[in-house]
């Protein structure tokens, strides 16, 4: 998929890396997978790391070794920075994903302040990847959103799931998800066929639709109930 990430105005003068300038935002909304490269000083605060480390910290969770890096950051208006960090998960297995990791940071005149944490958030790859795609939207509701995406292959097929995250004042909650790609035909026997599909639509905080294109056309429509977003009627993306 195309790079479309929104860059977050700066987040005060002790931080002059972080990206300037917020691109207006318009349908649809489009995940990217370029990764930022002017956050280390927000990571290092995240992940209570010295002054000049090198972007990357290790984490053991369930006695399994994850090594965090730094992707993307928005900032939120009471410039509260939301960094979003990818986990790769050591010798994984090819169904095991990694997680990604969201920090709410508080800018300040000696630097970022970590507020909060919280792991295993959206969207994550196979093969020990966190999420392989990502963009931050205001599109979906009165909160910013974050779209994450990842996937795998099987046996030819490639799926790939996106999760629709909120980035609440208290935290991030993730709000549901949908399946925003699949490709098949290269395994014995599959059906050639594809599919890509995009959120072209929204009535904020009550549903958003996907269109899909390939090989058919069609839309989704996606409707908050009970705090997550669900699909309303039949699913007309096959599996693999």
């Amino acid at each position: 998929m195309a790079p479309a990430l929104l860059a977050a105005p700066a987040a005060s003068a002790f931080d002059p890396d972080t990206p300037v300038g917020a691109t207006k935002e318009a349908f649809p909304v489009v995940l990217g997978d370029d990764e930022d490269t002017t956050i280390d000083a927000a990571f290092r605060a995240a992940f209570a790391l010295p002054k000049g480390a090198k972007a990357e910290a290790e984490r053991v969770i369930d006695d399994r070794s994850y090594h965090f890096r730094p992707v993307a950051i928005h900032l939120l208006e009471d410039n509260t920075g939301v960094l979003l960090s990818v986990g790769g998960l050591d010798d994984a297995g090819h169904s095991e994903g990694g997680l990604n990791a969201i920090h709410y940071l508080k800018s300040s005149p000696a630097g970022w302040v970590k507020q909060g944490e919280w792991i295993d958030i959206g969207a994550v790859g196979t093969v020990g990847n966190g999420a392989t795609s990502w963009v931050f939207t205001s599109l979906l509701g009165r909160n910013p959103y974050l779209v994450t995406e990842g996937g795998g292959v099987w046996q030819g097929c490639a799926i790939g799931s996106a999760v629709v995250t909120e980035l609440t004042p208290d935290g991030p909650v993730d709000r549901g998800g949908f399946t925003d790609s699949m490709s098949s035909g290269a395994g014995i026997g599959q059906t050639e066929q594809t599919y890509d599909g995009r959120i072209v639509a929204a009535v904020p905080d009550k549903s958003f639709t996907v269109a899909y294109t390939g090989t058919r056309s069609f839309k989704q429509q996606y409707v908050l109930k009970d705090g997550k977003y669900a699909l309303a009627g039949k699913d007309q993306v096959p599996g693999c």
